[in-house]
């Protein structure tokens, strides 16, 4: 204790964060850590980023003009275009839709453009479908009451 009251609040505090800075600093931190990202994802992401830029330049709009249509900041923007994983799909719709290619995004993700998805879906389509015998049966029934006189004229012409 004698040897902690000599030492200065300075010098105590120095050799207390040196000695468990790292485990305090990581408590501590206000950063978040960044998820382990797969590559094709990142990829990507940097991909739709990087065509968002390419739209919007082409249209010779700057990232202020972007950020106004979207009612988006600048910096948004940006880390849009960079591929930032933390930036919201809303936003990556949204910005789809300024620039006019929204549909072609909602028709790539259509049920018709998955073929493992179509194939799944024809997998679980039943081989036969049976109807209702009784309701087959009254059909029937009204159909051959209604017969008509059968006529050389053509209907509906």
């Amino acid at each position: 204790m004698n040897s902690l009251s000599n030492m200065s609040y300075m010098s105590f505090w120095w050799l207390f964060s040196f000695k468990y800075g790292s485990c305090m600093s990581s408590q501590t931190s206000s950063k978040k850590s960044q998820p382990v990202m797969p590559a094709p994802v990142r990829r990507a992401l940097q991909g739709v980023g990087e065509a968002i830029s390419v739209a919007r330049r082409l249209r010779g709009w700057s990232q202020q003009d972007l950020a106004v249509r979207l009612d988006a900041s600048v910096s948004t923007v940006r880390r849009m275009e960079d591929g930032y994983h933390g930036t919201a799909l809303h936003t990556f719709l949204r910005a789809l839709h300024v620039l006019g290619r929204l549909d072609a995004a909602v028709e790539l993700l259509a049920i018709e453009q998955d073929p493992l998805g179509m194939e799944l879906v024809r997998e679980q389509l039943p081989k036969r479908v049976s109807g209702s015998r009784r309701t087959y049966q009254k059909t029937a029934e009204q159909q051959s009451s209604q017969v008509a006189e059968p006529t050389d004229e053509l209907e509906g012409f």
